[in-house]
This record gives C-alpha cells, sequence and structure tokens, in this order.
C-alpha cells in the first residue's frame, strides 16, 4: 500500500517564490486500458494487481523526491512537490544527480514490479516495464488559499507548471526520462546551458522556454 505523503508544512501562509515540480508516469492511460481491457469495469470480486503496481511506482517517486522537495499531493499518475526558491538554490548543485537516483529508483521497482507481475493472468500488468518517467520543473510564486479544512496551493506559476504536462518533448528526444526545466528556474539553478533549448507554446499562457534535460 502507498505511503501517506507527508504534506508540505514549509509552505508559506503568504505569496513566496518556490520551486514546483511535477513527476508524471508517462504510459499510465495506456497501461490502464490495458488492465482494464482484461479484468474488464467491475472491480467487486478484487482489484487487478496494475492498481498495485501504480501504488509502488507513485510511492518511489514520493519517497525519492523528498525531502529536496515536500510533497504537496499526489494527482492521478503524478506527484506534485514544492521547494523554497532560496533553499533550492543553496543546493542546486546536486539537483540534477538528485533527479536521476529519483528516476533509479523508479526504473528499479518498475523492473521488480514488472517481473513479479509476470505470473498473473493480466498480460497488460507485465507492460509495467514500459512505463517512464517525466518531470517537469517550473519557478514562481505560490499561494495557499483555504477553503473549509482544505487547502490548495493556486497562482500562475502553479497552473503553468501543470499545463507544462502537455508538451512535445518526447518529438525531441525520444520516450525517455527527461526534465523540462523552465528558464525561470534553470537560469537561477545554474542550468541554463545545460541539454537542449525547447520552446512550448500554449494558447492561454504563450511560448514557455526552457531547456530539455535527459535523466536516463
Amino acid at each position: 500500500m502507498m505511503s501517506e505523503p507527508r504534506l508540505a508544512s514549509t509552505i508559506a501562509k503568504h505569496a513566496s517564490e518556490q520551486y514546483f515540480l511535477l513527476a508524471d508516469i508517462s504510459g499510465y492511460s495506456a497501461f490502464l486500458a490495458g488492465v482494464e481491457q482484461t479484468h474488464g469495469v467491475d472491480l467487486s470480486h478484487g482489484i487487478p494487481a496494475g492498481y498495485e503496481i501504480l501504488g509502488a511506482l507513485l510511492d518511489v517517486v514520493v519517497q525519492a523526491i523528498q525531502p529536496t522537495f515536500a510533497v504537496v499531493k499526489v494527482e492521478g499518475d503524478a506527484v506534485f512537490g514544492v521547494a523554497a526558491a532560496a533553499e533550492l538554490d543553496a543546493g542546486s548543485g546536486s539537483l540534477l544527480a538528485t533527479l536521476r537516483d529519483v528516476v533509479d529508483r523508479f526504473h528499479e521497482v518498475k523492473l521488480q514490479q514488472a517481473t513479479f507481475a509476470s505470473d498473473h493472468v493480466c498480460t497488460a500488468c507485465p507492460v509495467a516495464g514500459n512505463l517512464w518517467l517525466k518531470m517537469l520543473l517550473h519557478r514562481g510564486f505560490g499561494v495557499q488559499v483555504a477553503g473549509g479544512s482544505h487547502t490548495e496551493l493556486h497562482g500562475p506559476a502553479v497552473t503553468l507548471a501543470h499545463r507544462l504536462l502537455k508538451n512535445d518533448v518526447v518529438a525531441r528526444v525520444g520516450p525517455r526520462p527527461y526534465l523540462f526545466v523552465t528558464d525561470a528556474a534553470a537560469a537561477p539553478l545554474g542550468l541554463g546551458d545545460t541539454g537542449l533549448a525547447h520552446v512550448e507554446s500554449y494558447p492561454d499562457a504563450g511560448a514557455v522556454a526552457g531547456r530539455i534535460v535527459t535523466l536516463d
């Protein structure tokens, strides 16, 4: 069972400059479609092993990005984390090593789960070996907005970080683990000349320039 993420207690109650990280499992939708094709949509007789596989993969990401990033929440097939700008800037020299370690740990668990599932009746479960991790990193201001007993992180930078989940990076580097870091985040982290220059464009956000850094 996936462990409960440690929620970000360092997010200020006012606007503060932060880094926003989204670590997303690519191939998730196709994987679940395969599980559904084998097992159907009626789960009253038990939960297919495919969901346990995804839980294990999300869990390793939640654990691996900490303490560099505090986990805000798990959003379907993605883990959303934040880091105070000043703190990450101070330790920026180890950031890529940290993210590559996240990818390595994800890969190890993925292979373990795919091997475990090879004896399972579902032909989709061993396909978990084809899942891979993409990461998006942006910098800007975030604000906690409370609604009842629940709080959410809001702001244009938070919205843009989520927009980046839909991108054309694979057309440049192929289906492989990568980090797309916007120029707003790359410059203060010393990554302005790392990897490939790349620009995404969104109707509501315009052109977003950054760098693609492969992590495999």
